[in-house]
């Protein structure tokens, strides 16, 4: 077994591993917003769109509707009811 490494070893891991989180949640959050910034352009093709996206994603629709306007972007000032 390898001995115990010192605690300046220990410290460059553990600020290793907390960078490797915040990548981790920056990307997750990334592809999140993208993910719903899609489905909002989406859920404009025709009426009923977004009941279909919802039963498609098994959320309810209130979802659907809460998170496209969570991570609509600045640029997208349409209402879709």
């Amino acid at each position: 077994m390898s001995p115990r490494p010192d605690d300046q070893a220990r410290t460059e891991l553990r600020d290793l591993v907390a960078q490797a989180a915040a990548r981790r949640t920056a990307e997750r959050e990334r592809i999140e917003s993208e993910f719903w910034q899609e489905i909002d352009r989406l859920q404009g093709r025709y009426h009923g769109a977004q009941q279909d996206i919802a039963d498609a994603l098994g959320v309810k629709r209130n979802q659907v509707l809460r998170q496209t306007k969570r991570y609509r972007g600045a640029d997208q000032d349409i209402t879709n009811d």
